[in-house]
């Protein structure tokens, strides 16, 4: 046998399977030849080594370069990277859209602005209790939200007329004091402590006297409170005091 004639051994560079091939064979593809094993086409005389003793006596058969037979999925690349490559994924996964917080609806903003206004309001009645107590219109603010609150009470709203000194009755010393009291504030009140200060012709202080509204209204069971812009006549009985009280003025408490 020519040297020629001797089989080459081959080695396929993608897979490294070595197999025996022909010069003839060589020849007829011009050196192409494609792996039995992986399909791949390479040149044969370029991948051509001399080691014969890593060749099985069964060698893989060789196919010239003819058309590859039909796969299974055709629309596969020849070589094995490709066909790794066409198996990977191909749908791009889309990035979550960010999301963001939305703004507050408007009847609960509304809800949260009237919550806020009455605590403003009503820790504004708690600081100004004493001031705010006896007004008429916020009086009836703290009545609403349940505050217990003391006997309405405007000292300066009550007013004082017709004050005359009568005759004095019963013992020498007696001295009446008549006159009227109207309630001018929108509201019911308690009728008045009454003092009565007696002074000498110098303006200098002589005695002071005070009548309980018991004492000084028309009967026991006249009622104690006293009735908006409704005048109440009251009759003093008061201790005389002396002939050096030259004038008198009636003070409310």
């Amino acid at each position: 046998m020519s040297e020629s004639d001797q089989p080459l051994i081959a080695q396929c560079p993608s897979c490294q399977t070595r197999f025996r091939v022909g010069a003839e064979q060589l020849a007829v593809a011009d050196g192409r030849v494609r792996c039995g094993a992986c399909l791949s086409v390479f040149d044969g005389r370029a991948a051509s080594v001399t080691e014969t003793s890593a060749v099985a006596d069964d060698p893989i058969d060789v196919l010239l370069d003819e058309p590859a037979p039909a796969l299974e999925n055709p629309g596969r690349a020849e070589s094995p990277v490709e066909d790794i490559r066409a198996e990977i994924p191909t749908t791009r996964r889309e990035a979550p859209e960010p999301t963001y917080d939305k703004p507050p609806h408007p009847a609960f903003l509304a809800v949260a602005i009237a919550a806020a206004l009455a605590l403003l309001a009503t820790g504004i009645l708690v600081l100004q209790y004493q001031a705010y107590a006896h007004d008429p219109v916020l009086r009836e603010a703290y009545e609403i939200v349940g505050v217990d609150l003391p006997a309405y009470r405007a000292l300066d709203a009550i007013r004082v007329d017709n004050a005359t000194v009568g005759e004095r009755s019963g013992g020498p010393d007696d001295l009446i004091v008549r006159l009227d009291l109207a309630n001018t504030a929108p509201r019911y009140q308690r009728f008045p402590t009454l003092a009565v200060r007696f002074y000498r012709a110098d303006g200098n202080f002589l005695a002071e006297q005070r009548v309980e509204p018991v004492d000084y209204l028309p009967s026991p069971t006249h009622t104690r409170r006293m009735t908006p812009n409704r005048p109440v006549a009251v009759r003093l009985r008061l201790d005389d005091p002396g002939r050096d009280a030259a004038s008198y003025s009636v003070s409310l408490l």
